[in-house]
């Protein structure tokens, strides 16, 4: 089979692509799902922590944050994958707080202590919705949403009533809650969840939650199951699908070849996988905490991880890499 053979059967035609949340519009099921949604904030079970708190009586859980979603900036993104990004920007929204707690996040000051970021209401973060299909983007990007689904479903039924027209990329750590997804069937295009770390101690240590490995493989599952692999349009935009994120870690390789081994055997090699080079230390690892991690990954582990990918036949990477001498890229 040649290339294009290959690549033909994830290719689609953006005239006959609509998002996915405009016939659960149609049926009133985006409206029911809202509801459901705002109810489960009452006693909250929105991600894996199930706080059951009432985040609208002014409860917090673990993540911090109440009856609206915090946000913290919006803007055209075109540092994130060019099936995303292209040549008007990923519209990304990110979200203050989280529900997890990495202890070397990349996005510190936003995720745990909420630098710059303002509650918005649903009208207010509707509006936000609409300005990045009014700016071109080609895509709305919903950054850190695991412990906001009721807020954003509630915006995004304002939006589509007003226009909103984007597919709605999911940009997730994978520790979301079975009920949650439940919620985003029918309702998201393109499910983005980045795949951490395979071991529970690691799991605990680093993002203090060692059910973080069993609760992502699930929630990955599920994102399969609702999505199927990466379909993109004429012009490589991604249209409709899932792409896992794998971070690559300083002395995590063996977390690598494990999370690469369950997507090449329970998802499949038609999986898009985007093996992450860009970890620095950042966060309490940056104050000085957690010495093991204070370093970035050396070519030597990248070559290995790209490697190993290439030897489970996963053969959708990420094609973003950076060159190393004597290393030669497939396709």
């Amino acid at each position: 089979m040649t290339l294009p053979e290959i690549f033909s059967g994830f290719v689609r035609p953006r005239a006959s692509f609509e998002p996915a949340y405009l016939e659960a519009y149609r049926s009133g099921m985006l409206a029911r799902k809202v509801e459901k949604a705002l109810r489960m904030l009452r006693t909250c079970r929105v991600c894996p922590r199930y706080c059951d708190v009432d985040r609208t009586g002014g409860q917090l859980g673990v993540c911090a944050s109440g009856r609206y979603a915090d946000v913290a900036s919006y803007f055209p993104h075109f540092g994130e994958e060019d099936c995303l990004r292209g040549w008007r920007g990923s519209g990304t929204v990110f979200f203050g707080r989280c529900n997890l707690k990495c202890v070397f996040c990349q996005n510190f000051e936003i995720s745990r202590l909420n630098r710059g970021a303002l509650p918005l209401r649903p009208e207010q973060l509707a509006r936000v919705f609409l300005y990045l299909q009014e700016r071109g983007c080609h895509n709305l990007n919903w950054v850190t949403p695991e412990h906001v689904v009721p807020q954003v479903l509630e915006a995004l039924l304002l939006a589509v009533e007003e226009g909103l027209r984007l597919p709605i990329v999911y940009n997730t750590s994978a520790y979301d809650s079975m009920e949650s997804l439940q919620l985003l069937d029918g309702v998201v295009d393109i499910y983005m969840p980045d795949f951490k770390y395979w071991d529970p101690e690691k799991a605990r240590r680093y993002l203090k939650a060692p059910d973080y490995p069993e609760v992502a493989r699930q929630a990955i599952r599920e994102m399969y199951r609702q999505v199927g692999p990466l379909v993109v349009d004429e012009d490589g935009l991604a249209l409709r699908g899932l792409l896992i994120r794998h971070l690559i870690m300083p002395g995590g390789l063996e977390d690598t070849r494990r999370i690469l081994e369950w997507i090449a055997e329970e998802l499949g090699p038609d999986t898009y996988v985007n093996l992450m080079d860009q970890y620095h230390p950042a966060g309490l690892v940056a104050q000085g905490r957690y010495p093991e991690l204070k370093r970035p990954i050396t070519d030597e582990e990248w070559a290995e991880a790209v490697a190993y990918a290439r030897e489970l036949g996963l053969w959708r990477l990420d094609r973003r890499w950076r060159p190393l001498q004597g290393l030669q890229w497939a396709g």
